[in-house]
């Protein structure tokens, strides 16, 4: 076959050709230089597309026409894709083109039928999904159809739907090419789809087979219920067999084209496949994966007894292995960022910072250089998972992490089940001598303290205790990293003071525990007839706690609303302008300075919070203030018009006394009997824990982003540094890169440009926020498929209670709560809520998140708050519409449509 610039014949492709062949080309091509089994074939070049484009004498106004698209307004993208292929259509076909296609068509042989399929140059990449959106034609016959069929996957670059996703989804136009894939038609008797790993639970170990009869294009349009294999990819055992129902297949025609063919009855219920076959095709699969070093979608037909590749790419839906990779069997890993109430993808450095804090799992303490990170964390997806394997592996342990995972968070506990109930995980068990060495370590210690709290220390001293602590602790970081000279030394301090961080703030959990505890012996006392008193004064104890911060910010957060709302002119500046103008501007309106003077020491006490404030990366209240000032005006608003001012203090002074008055209850019912004094006694003691226990649950999590704030503001002195150098391009590009990287830089006598760098990593960010980490995964990347409730009305979405009550009224989806405004007795639906997100409490009156669990951050405050919550509801935020009225069940863990059914 001659060499010509608009032809490159298979055996001439690799995956480096991309830009010449798009991506189905690009991977036909290496298949076949591999030497995997693939009809032979050419491709059309993009060279040629752009020929063909050239004689179009519209070309640049048709695609100027395209790029104004916005990808929202479905009609206009319909009328500018329609008038693209009206053009292109009646554009004469390169004669050069026509003549190079021609004789490569003929040097293959002129008698063979040939499928001709679009490749384009942005398809079948690992993050994209641009598959199927243009055209294919199959069996085509002769020069005169071939030509035609060239032209019209040409053409096809601007169908309806390829326009309208490549606008939706920010690809150019004009930067995607296409070019066409003419290869030799196999007529199979059976063809079909193998997954080189599960794409319904993701387990990497599974093959999965879709296979029907005659040509695969019945499977792939969804016409046919195929057969469906599973195969273990090591052993080549067959998993499991389901039969499909086969109704028709699709056979080409003796003179061109297809035609539809109804099955009988018995071949359409026959197997397609048989064990021997199916086993072939998964062994080929694992050796197309390994050859590509990641998992494939691979397409293939079986002719004449003899199995082809027509096509292999990325499986993109999977969600990446977490890493490092186990070295000791099947690992199971829980997400951070569920416990965290923050899925979103965190920079390498925001990464770094919780492996360096996280004091388990570390092989040594390191070097006082260079600290060692621990491997209980792994990594994956820009997200971070916590190795529960050890724990699970022992079966004294198992039991109760089972036990507390399903109180805590009832899927996560569910999903761990599953996974550890496998045989695979079993065989990894043992009696985990280490492991409990290394709990004992670190929870006796600690069970020691709780002990002492529990029996010994004065209830009322617990709160001193802690925040004496926090402020010694925090003044002590703070004065090794000023000490410390800017730059590599002041980062070097920083990594040091990350790596003794949690260690020494595990001394303020035992107050918690103790209340934990105190409320849960308070329970069992009462469920056993040993103390008096009812589960509803028991749960009571929840409201209104004492000292706990993240209610004293909301609570701050509702005195500026208070400040605000009896004057219209400073609302409408607060609403209308950008954070720094309007903060600016207020100074000169009614009521301004008063408010300005109480934003100062709310921003003084809590301004290095924030949503997402566990990611290093993000920025705190005082730097950017919208989420606040979009609270305050949602609460200043028509809808908070009729609140009056320190109606949400006194709300939780309302909830606090009926708090105290249901401990009374429980003491007086306790005293009775001849015991009945000393259990009185007892139960005043448990009541008395267990409130200012549970009240100081976020005083650990403050004290370390207040110490993270220091970090933080090492980092971004670094990265003015950086940029300085002329290293970086802004200062907050540091967070892409880890310690060890940063300090290099900014010590190398010549400064690197981290630059291009940097540009790579923003990249994958943005490829990983487009994945939905999973709450629980295994090192094969299975992901626990958990049964749906059978309680559930019609229509009904389904969650775990999370605190108790029924609320209807207006749903508001807030995805960014610094852009989107919840209103005063709005229903809060959200992806999830952590601390930063908790000022909007104030005004909401109800709770609805996609993540979350019993002892979850927002399923606590919502307790605390009086206010029904469901959490761990599954596409909540794209199911429920702002402005639909909802039911919000928090006692059954229901969420009903009172204005239609979910999306």
């Amino acid at each position: 076959m001659s060499v010509d610039p608009f032809i490159l014949p298979f055996e001439r492709i690799s995956s480096a050709d991309l830009p010449h062949v798009g991506g189905k080309g690009a991977n036909l091509g290496e298949l076949a230089r591999a030497g995997f089994p693939v009809p032979p074939g050419f491709c059309v070049t993009t060279a040629a597309f752009d020929v063909f484009l050239a004689g179009v004498g519209e070309t640049q106004a048709l695609y100027a026409a395209l790029e104004s698209l916005d990808g929202r307004d479905v009609e206009a993208a319909r009328r500018g894709a329609e008038a693209t292929r009206a053009a292109l259509g009646q554009a004469p076909l390169p004669s050069a083109v026509a003549d190079a296609v021609l004789a490569a068509w003929r040097a293959l042989g002129t008698e063979a039928a040939w499928a001709v399929r679009s490749s384009a140059t942005a398809e079948d990449l690992p993050d994209a999904s641009f598959a199927g959106q243009q055209d294919t034609f199959l069996n085509i016959r002769g020069a005169e159809a071939l030509l035609d069929a060239v032209r019209r996957c040409w053409v096809s670059l601007f169908t309806d739907r390829a326009v309208l996703y490549r606008a939706r989804n920010g690809f150019g136009h004009r930067g995607v090419k296409l070019s066409v894939v003419v290869q030799r038609m196999v007529m199979p008797e059976v063809s079909g789809i193998l997954f080189t790993a599960d794409p319904l639970t993701g387990r990497r170990g599974t093959v999965s087979i879709d296979a029907g009869f005659g040509l695969g294009e019945a499977l792939v349009s969804g016409l046919i219920n195929a057969d469906l294999y599973k195969v273990d990819k090591a052993t080549g055992e067959l998993l499991s067999v389901q039969v499909g129902d086969k109704a028709l297949a699709i056979r080409p025609r003796p003179e061109g084209g297809t035609r539809e063919e109804p099955l009988p009855d018995a071949a359409r219920r026959a197997r397609a496949l048989d064990d021997a076959t199916a086993r072939e095709l998964a062994a080929l699969g694992a050796r197309i994966e390994a050859h590509y070093g990641e998992p494939q979608d691979i397409e293939w037909c079986i002719e004449a007894g003899r199995i082809y590749v027509v096509q292999a790419r990325p499986i993109t839906s999977l969600y990446p292995l977490p890493t490092p990779a186990p070295d000791d069997g099947l690992h199971i890993y829980l997400s951070f960022g569920h416990f965290q109430m923050m899925t979103d993808p965190m920079p390498p450095l925001a990464l770094q910072v919780w492996r360096l804090t996280v004091p388990f799992g570390r092989t040594s303490s390191g070097t006082e250089d260079a600290p060692h990170e621990t491997r209980s964390l792994a990594l994956a997806g820009s997200r971070i998972f916590v190795d529960a394997t050890p724990m699970l592996r022992h079966p004294f342990l198992r039991r109760r992490v089972l036990g507390i995972a399903r109180h805590v968070y009832e899927d996560l506990g569910r999903g761990m089940d599953t996974l550890a109930s496998q045989p695979a995980f079993q065989r990894g068990a043992s009696s985990g001598r280490a492991t409990m060495r290394g709990v004992g370590r670190i929870a006796l210690p600690l069970l020691a303290r709780m002990l002492h709290r529990l029996l010994v220390a004065d209830p009322a001293s617990l709160l001193s205790r802690v925040e004496t602590f926090s402020e010694s602790l925090l003044a002590e970081m703070r004065a090794r990293l000023t000490a410390a000279a800017p730059g590599g030394a002041r980062l070097r301090e920083a990594r040091r003071v990350l790596s003794e961080l949690m260690a020494r703030v595990l001394a303020l959990p035992p107050n918690i525990l103790a209340g934990v505890v105190a409320k849960g012996l308070l329970g069992q006392a009462i469920q056993r007839g040993l103390l008096g008193g009812t589960q509803e004064d028991l749960s009571a104890l929840e409201r209104g706690l004492p000292g706990n911060v993240t209610t004293e910010m909301d609570l701050a957060v509702g005195d500026l609303t208070d400040l605000v709302r009896p004057h219209p002119a400073l609302t409408a500046v607060l609403r209308d302008r950008p954070a720094p103008e309007a903060l600016a501007a207020a100074r000169e309106l009614e009521g301004g300075p008063a408010f300005l003077a109480a934003w100062r020491a709310f921003l003084e006490r809590y301004g290095m919070r924030g949503p997402g404030e566990v990611d290093l990366s993000r920025p705190r209240y005082e730097e950017d203030p919208s989420l606040l000032l979009a609270t305050i005006v949602g609460g200043a608003g028509p809808a908070g018009a009729s609140r009056t001012a320190g109606e949400h203090r006194a709300h939780h002074a309302a909830l606090a006394t009926r708090a105290e008055a249901a401990g009374e209850r429980l003491i007086a019912a306790s005293r009775r009997g001849l015991t009945g004094g000393l259990r009185a006694r007892l139960a005043r003691r448990w009541v008395r824990l267990a409130r200012a226990g549970m009240g100081l649950r976020e005083h650990p999590k403050f004290l370390l982003v207040r110490v993270l704030e220091l970090v933080r503001d090492a980092v971004l002195e670094a990265g003015t540094l950086l940029v300085q150098r002329g290293t970086l391009a802004t200062a907050d590009e540091v967070f892409l890169f880890r310690f060890e990287e940063l300090i290099a830089a900014l010590e190398a006598e010549r400064a690197p440009d981290l630059r291009p760098l940097a540009e790579e990593r923003r990249a994958t960010l943005r490829r990983d926020a487009r994945r939905a980490p999973p709450f629980v995964m295994s090192s094969e990347g299975e992901i626990p498929v958990l049964a749906v409730r059978e309680d559930l009305p019609p229509g009904a979405l389904s969650g775990t209670a999370a605190s108790a009550g029924v609320v209807e009224g207006h749903a508001r989806v807030v995805l960014d709560p610094a852009r989107e405004v919840l209103h005063a007795g709005e229903i809060l639906v959200a992806p999830h809520t952590d601390p930063g997100w908790t000022p909007l409490f104030v005004h909401a009156s109800g709770l609805v998140t996609e993540v979350g669990g019993l002892m979850t951050h927002g399923s606590v405050v919502a307790r605390e708050y009086g206010i029904p919550a469901v959490v761990s509801v599954a596409g909540a935020t794209r199911r429920i519409h702002t402005g639909q009225r909802i039911r919000v069940d928090g006692t059954r863990g229901i969420v009903e449509f009172l204005d239609g059914g979910a999306a």
